[in-house]
């Protein structure tokens, strides 16, 4: 498949910050609430939550920071 550079950025933004949220907000309602009946409700609210919250934010500071780091390291090459 080929896309354009500005929508690789949005699908890899999704993809990272679903892979993130999903993980740490396991292991957060795990360590906070426990595996009681209540833990499928709460770690799947706060999944959607991190995920409306978390996109926006990865899908502004990906692409800046690689900016910043392209503009300040150089990648040697071997």
């Amino acid at each position: 498949m080929t896309v354009n550079k500005s929508i690789y950025g949005i699908i890899f933004s999704l993809i990272i910050s679903f892979i993130m949220l999903f993980f740490m907000s396991f292991f957060m309602i795990a360590i906070n609430v426990g595996f009681t009946p209540k833990f499928i409700n709460a770690w799947l609210g706060s999944t959607a939550l991190g995920l409306a919250i978390g996109f926006p934010i990865a899908s502004f500071f990906v692409p800046l920071t690689q900016k910043i780091l392209e503009k300040y390291i150089t990648i040697k090459k071997n």
